[in-house]
């Protein structure tokens, strides 16, 4: 693999598993070079969740996402966005590579660093949130249960810890099911926190890494709320955050809860969310021991075994 300095590094202190995973989304990745005729020699993986996202030395990035279906509808998500007049950032390329083993290559400008400036979170989410769905009927409903528990049973985790899962998330699927959702459907992002928006210097933009869904903008919100209440981190970030959000709210949608968190459903949603962030690390603790470590204490914090704020990330 002739890959850059950083991720010989990361292939040369990693697992075996890591390793052969990160080689699958690199050989994907030079095969989708080759039919756009860039060079993929010394990418850098940036990022490995909720895809591979690979920076190339030409000012360009690459996702390897896993299947041709997620990759254009990331792709047609974007674009759809750019037409409501939301500030996301276009593809280098409008189509998909297709690459090995089902894995799919998209192409896109470098965005630049991620802003630390919470505000730009909510102003994009604000925006998409008022975008009228029915202009979109081609989007997925938001299922967060749909292959929540996926990758559980093959998962590096003890047997106790695999059933509180299962009871966990049995629990609150029920309780999801009786939710009375304040406000109508909407275009959602469907992040686990605040989106991350980055500054390229000139234009700021937000990088679709997930595809687009419809479903309720409560999710979006407490997801950016649930961070400064349950981990460490400035609880001041959420503040600006909420503040800007309202201030871009249509007037037919305000709903009549005071903020996100007074909302009857907050703790139920709150704590799906919590959930699904955890599944994440559940599903990619076989990858190494650093990966394996976080999943078996994000679960430990879904027990109880540790008060709020955590230290969701064992950093």
């Amino acid at each position: 693999m002739s890959v850059g300095t950083r991720t010989r590094t990361l292939l040369k202190t990693t697992t075996p598993t890591r390793r052969l995973d990160v080689a699958a989304s690199y050989e994907a990745l030079t095969q989708a070079c080759a039919a756009t005729a860039d060079d993929a020699r010394q990418a850098e993986l940036v990022s490995d969740s909720p895809n591979h996202l690979w920076s190339l030395p030409v000012g360009m990035f690459a996702m390897v996402h896993p299947d041709l279906d997620e990759a254009w509808a990331v792709i047609k998500g974007a674009l759809y966005l750019r037409e409501q007049r939301v500030p996301a950032i276009a593809p280098w390329y409008h189509d998909v590579r297709a690459g090995t083993e089902g894995r799919a290559v998209t192409f896109w400008p470098d965005p630049g660093k991620t802003s630390a400036d919470t505000s730009l979170s909510a102003w994009v989410t604000a925006l998409t949130h008022r975008i009228d769905p029915a202009s979109a009927p081609w989007l997925r409903e938001h299922d967060t249960f749909a292959g929540l528990l996926d990758g559980l049973d093959d998962a590096p985790l003890n047997a106790a810890a695999r059933r509180f899962l299962r009871e966990h998330t049995a629990q609150l699927h029920e309780e999801w099911d009786y939710l009375e959702w304040p406000t109508p459907d909407a275009v959602v992002l469907g992040a686990h926190g605040m989106i991350p928006i980055h500054d390229g210097g000139v234009h700021v933009g937000l990088l679709l890494r997930r595809p687009l869904t419809r479903g309720h903008r409560e999710w979006d919100l407490v997801a950016a709320r649930w961070r400064s209440e349950l981990l460490i981190g400035p609880r001041e970030d959420h503040r600006t955050y909420a503040g800007t959000y309202l201030s871009y709210q249509r007037e037919d949608q305000v709903p009549d809860y005071p903020y996100i968190g007074a909302w009857s459903g907050y703790q139920v949603v709150r704590d799906v969310v919590a959930l699904t962030a955890a599944m994440g690390a559940v599903r990619r603790a076989h990858l190494d021991k650093r990966i394996r470590q976080e999943a078996e204490h994000r679960v430990a914090c879904l027990r109880g075994a540790y008060p709020a704020p955590w230290n969701w990330g064992l950093r």
